[in-house]
C-alpha cells in the first residue's frame, strides 16, 4: 500500500506542522482550504501561518529491531504490579 495525500498544515511558532484539513488528492485542494478558513476567519483574527504537507503512506510493519528489551519487559512488569494493587473497577 502506497497512498500521497495533501493536506494543510498549521505552523506553530517554531515552524512545527499541525495537519488540519485534508487530504486532498491534490495541493491545490489545501491551497483553497487555506483561502477559506482565512475568508471565512475561522480562527479569529490571529495570524496564522499554513502550509502544504504531502504525506505518503505505507503499511507499518512494527519490528523489535534496535529496541531495547529488557526496559519494554521491566516497564511491563512494573505495569502488571499496580494493575494488581490497583485494580479496575
Amino acid at each position: 500500500m502506497m497512498e500521497v495525500q495533501y493536506w494543510l498544515a498549521e505552523l506553530d511558532q517554531y515552524g512545527n506542522p499541525k495537519l488540519i484539513d485534508g487530504a486532498h488528492s491534490n495541493a491545490e485542494g489545501a491551497n483553497r482550504a487555506a483561502y477559506l478558513i482565512s475568508a471565512m476567519r475561522l480562527g479569529g483574527n490571529r495570524s496564522r501561518r499554513f502550509a502544504v504537507a504531502r504525506v505518503e503512506l505505507s503499511e507499518c510493519v512494527p519490528t523489535a529491531a534496535g529496541v531495547n528489551l529488557e526496559a519494554v519487559r521491566t516497564i511491563n512488569m512494573i505495569q502488571e504490579r499496580n494493575a494488581e494493587r490497583n485494580p479496575i473497577k
